[in-house]
């Protein structure tokens, strides 16, 4: 696999900014291809979280309803 879509990842407001999200992520990446990329869409609320932890934006993507 080139790629893994990452979805619905979550930490609860009381547990955030212990870094479990970047370990769930971790995690994750342990588990793929060492070439495999990471995608996933972020809400509102954690789009400033993700470049943060190394992410980078694409402005490619596409969606429909």
């Amino acid at each position: 696999a080139y790629c893994c879509y990452l979805s619905d990842l979550a930490v609860d407001e009381q547990y955030q900014k212990q870094s479990i999200g970047l370990q769930l992520i971790e995690h994750t990446k342990q588990a793929l291809h060492p070439q495999a990329k990471i995608v996933l869409l972020s809400g509102p609320q954690a789009v400033d979280y993700y470049p943060h932890i190394g992410f980078t934006q694409h402005m490619s993507a596409w969606t429909k309803s």
